[in-house]
């Protein structure tokens, strides 16, 4: 094996990742402060609390909500509750016409988090939805973005 190669090719890859800067973002009430890389999703919106079904949680926003562009959002559980494992959020109206509902993923032990394609238009009354799938069963809940 030729190893000064090898090692220039990790030399080369290390150097290319670069690093990004980190600053500290208010959290939820209640929850530690959370670092985050500055160029991730913007500032955190704290959207309020919701409750689908049999699960209260937080929503917090990520960045401005833009025709065209991606969001991200975050659910957040409390501690000791179960997190749903089907959780599709979109930007729209109720019916989702129009709009591409994304699937959201686990994040951490109690958090959802997804990336949604905003519409490049927008109807009227436009809100973040968020639908929770568990027994068969699918309900779903709004709030308005900031």
């Amino acid at each position: 094996m030729n190893t000064p190669l090898l090692s220039t090719c990790i030399l080369f890859l290390l150097a290319a990742c670069g690093s990004k800067g980190s600053e500290v973002i208010a959290p939820p009430p209640g929850k530690p402060p959370v670092a985050v890389e500055a160029e991730d999703h913007g500032v955190p919106k704290a959207l309020g609390s919701m409750t689908i079904g049999a699960h209260t949680f937080a929503v917090t926003q990520f960045g401005d909500i833009t025709p065209g562009k991606e969001s991200a959002v975050e659910m957040d559980f409390p501690d000791g509750k179960p997190v749903p494992s089907t959780v599709r959020a979109w930007i729209g109206i109720e019916s989702g016409e129009g709009s591409l509902k994304q699937r959201c993923g686990k994040e951490g032990d109690h958090g959802l988090h997804g990336h949604i394609e905003v519409p490049k238009t927008l109807p009227v009354g436009s809100k973040l939805w968020i639908e929770i799938e568990e027994n068969g069963k699918t309900q779903s809940a709004s709030v308005a973005w900031k």
